[in-house]
């Protein structure tokens, strides 16, 4: 056992490190939306690309350099008054993986070997206008164990918005599937039919539970889905998307801790290096910053988070998790240094209390959630 356990972490270290190479690319308009940059397109100054760590932004042109080893997603964070290119799912296009050796062996399916960097990783991006104003979906917990489930998923809560035009995108804020990792591409399908670039996050149970280390339980996720940790803007807002569950946990070797590695605090505070102090600043992630017991949630993450947050006066957190709808208000109490407090706004599940209960006139369950919220 400690054999395997020392090479799972030897992968994940030279994957990491080792080979150290860099990144260049380019991040342009496309005007003809080909995905190529062709000879008469232009750079984009000033816009931050990332590795997950570093965060830096391209010079007059367009162009950028960053550090990468053997285990990185190179990704750009869209800025404001542009658009990113979208597949055949609706899911926005904006990162490179590059995983020199490809993941680790695991249950289910996840990136092959990239072999080495390529000479150029180019973002395109399109120019749209930008209300600051604005409205946006968002999903707690779709959780579907089976397809039967993905179906209650699809006509119970997609086909159910009457007009899905009124919001610009959507979040969904974890647990996309429940533990059967080879249902996330099928609702990566399903929530396409919402016809609005589509945000994710990573929740508990979309990790592989067979990895070994931290690092290494988003392998499948990120085949279908891309980076667990980055950032986006919109209008006046900048999104920051976080996978705050650490797997296995520390402090037992077991199970999941609430919590997130010193290197996703890091692009947090490289990223918001290059953000105004005047934006409000939306963190997106799974699992709820407050709990009474510390055994849930590691306390000391929660508030370097917070600290790196003190400059910024506009600041909301969306999480999920609980199958409750709840809000939560953090003060110095909690660690937060402002005198107006942290608002977290814990979303109602769109799976309700796991797809329970008597089904409706569609044959749909009700499932209400375990605080009354339908």
């Amino acid at each position: 056992m400690k054999a395997f356990l020392a090479l799972a972490i030897s992968w994940a270290c030279v994957n990491a490190v080792q080979a150290q190479d860099f990144a260049k690319g380019k991040v342009y308009l496309d005007v003809n939306k080909n995905g190529k940059l062709d000879k008469n397109e232009q750079g984009i100054a000033s816009v931050s690309v990332s590795n997950g760590r570093e965060v830096t932004t391209t010079d007059k042109d367009g162009n950028y350099q960053l550090p990468v080893g053997n285990d990185n997603i190179i990704f750009v964070v869209k800025p404001t008054g542009y658009a990113l290119p979208l597949d055949e799912n609706n899911h926005p296009k904006f990162y490179y993986i590059h995983k020199v050796n490809g993941s680790p062996a695991s249950k289910y399916p996840a990136v092959a070997a990239t072999g080495k960097i390529p000479a150029a990783v180019n973002f395109a991006l399109y120019q749209q206008d930008e209300n600051p104003n604005f409205a946006a979906f968002v999903f707690g917990d779709p959780q579907a164990y089976t397809e039967e489930e993905l179906a209650y998923f699809k006509n119970g809560v997609i086909n159910e918005i009457s007009d899905k035009t009124i919001a610009k995108f959507g979040i969904s804020l974890g647990d996309l599937v429940g533990d059967d990792l080879s249902l996330q591409p099928k609702y990566k399908s399903v929530i396409s039919t919402m016809g609005l670039p589509w945000y994710n996050v990573m929740g508990n149970h979309d990790m592989n539970y067979d990895a070994k280390v931290d690092s290494l339980s988003d392998e499948s996720f990120e085949r279908t889905f891309g980076p667990n940790n980055y950032a986006f803007n919109y209008g006046n807002t900048h999104f920051i998307i976080l996978d705050n569950i650490i797997y296995p946990n520390p402090r037992t070797g077991k199970g999941y801790l609430g919590g997130f590695r010193k290197d996703q605090l890091d692009f947090v505070e490289n990223d918001l290096k290059n953000v105004a102090k005047d934006k409000l600043i939306v963190l997106a992630f799974h699992i709820p910053l407050y709990h009474q017991n510390s055994d849930v949630f590691r306390n000391e993450d929660r508030q370097r988070l917070f600290d790196i947050l003190a400059p910024f006066k506009h600041t909301l957190s969306l999480s999920a998790h609980t199958h409750f709808q709840r809000q939560y208000f953090y003060g110095q109490n909690e660690g937060w240094k402002q005198e107006k407090p942290h608002h977290e706004y814990n979303v109602g599940t769109t799976s309700g209390d796991w797809y329970s209960g008597e089904l409706n006139e569609k044959g749909i369950p009700v499932s209400t959630m375990r605080d009354g919220t339908p």
